[in-house]
């Protein structure tokens, strides 16, 4: 109890009254300071930049500190405490952080690099297949188009052999592009499809959508085709149920339905070339299209959405999998080929008389490996 009175007189004194608003001060001065450095310096972009480069986001930390943290108290422990746990057994303290570095340095690896690298190339895959770009940038095209087949390889082999520097060079930087952590060929957010495919309110902001997705590589005949599809089988389905209930005062009105569907395509025949001159588009089909663009859950954005989730979950997994059973398994097959390799020699060497028990090793064998060891021994 006299403790308790005294760290509470301590408490209420003046002096930690006074500490506290001492402390409170200094750190107020400093964040002045450190404002005001950063507003009048001319290397304050470099301030920004690792700002941003340590800034968390939400549950996900920036990949300086996140690395940082990963070797710090996943791999260095690992690796002092092995080295610390047998000192006169150089073999098992070997074996150990051979272990480590099988098991633990691959797992961090995948954290840090592999999720991102798959994600991008899964997506620009998708992107292939879809035409839609679902990447921050392509990657650099190694090849021409050729035919399949073997007049395609041979073709492709005499490129390779004509410019062999530069198909090397492109090569480096897509594998650079796709293992770089925080900048490279990355998948696109959800945020950014929304960005970049909804939004617009004229025919010429349109336009220049489709002409960004041509300047990314993508197929932006492909997304005009597939658009014009969606406006079409909407207006055939609207056309339907206005047939259900077909009456005299609404005659008018199917034949103007009609007429826009007519429109849409003849629009869709003329293809993307259609809305280069927004004069001559017809004015129901321009307001179709607009309306559609101005969605923000328009179809583009949708399913760029969910083949977004789809290649993100699919990518989860598989790195879940391996993580999770491949990597155990691997580490366990490593373990018995050595060890079976290591008994295989011990029988070579042992005279058959002592019995296979004799070939048990105490310094090959450790505690943790008994199991391992009893499928080969019996």
């Amino acid at each position: 109890m006299n403790i308790q009175k005294i760290g509470q007189n301590i408490a209420s004194s003046n002096i930690a009254k006074s500490a506290m608003k001492s402390a409170n001060t200094a750190s107020e001065k400093l964040g002045g300071i450190v404002g005001n450095a950063l507003e009048k310096s001319k290397s304050k972009d470099v301030f920004s930049k690792i700002a941003n480069t340590l800034e968390p986001t939400g549950a996900n930390n920036a990949f300086i500190p996140m690395a940082t943290l990963m070797v710090a108290t996943v791999i260095a422990p690992r690796v002092l405490t092995a080295a610390k746990r047998n000192p006169d057994d150089k073999e098992a303290t070997k074996d150990e952080i051979t272990e480590i570095l099988f098991r633990d340095v691959q797992t961090v690896l995948i954290i840090l690099f592999a999720l991102k690298s798959i994600n991008s190339i899964v997506a620009a895959i998708a992107s292939k297949k879809s035409g839609l770009p679902m990447t921050n940038k392509p990657y650099q095209e190694l090849f021409q188009n050729t035919d399949k087949g073997l007049k395609g390889i041979s073709e492709k082999a005499k490129e390779f052999i004509n410019n062999p520097i530069d198909k090397l060079k492109k090569i480096g930087r897509n594998i650079l592009d796709t293992l770089h952590p925080t900048d490279g060929v990355r998948a696109l957010t959800n945020d950014e499809f929304v960005s970049k495919y909804s939004g617009y309110s004229s025919i010429e902001e349109i336009n220049k959508m489709f002409n960004e997705i041509s300047s990314q590589k993508g197929n932006p005949d492909k997304i005009f085709d597939k658009i014009m599809n969606i406006l079409i089988n909407n207006q055939q389905k609207a056309i339907g149920q206005q047939n259900e209930q077909v009456l005299a005062r609404t005659a008018n009105r199917n034949q103007e339905a009609q007429k826009l569907l007519d429109a849409l395509i003849d629009v869709k025949k003329k293809g993307l070339a259609s809305l280069q001159d927004a004069k001559k588009l017809n004015e129901d089909v321009k307001n179709l299209l607009i309306d559609f663009f101005k969605n923000n859950e328009n179809r583009l954005v949708l399913d760029a959405k969910g083949l977004n989730a789809s290649l993100r979950t699919g990518a989860l997994a598989f790195e879940a999998a391996y993580l999770g059973f491949g990597l155990p398994a691997l580490n366990q097959l490593r373990l018995e080929k050595k060890y079976l390799s290591n008994e295989k020699k011990n029988n070579a060497s042992t005279p058959r008389a002592q019995g296979p028990n004799t070939t048990l090793n105490s310094k090959t064998v450790k505690a943790n490996e008994v199991k391992i060891f009893n499928k080969f021994i019996k």
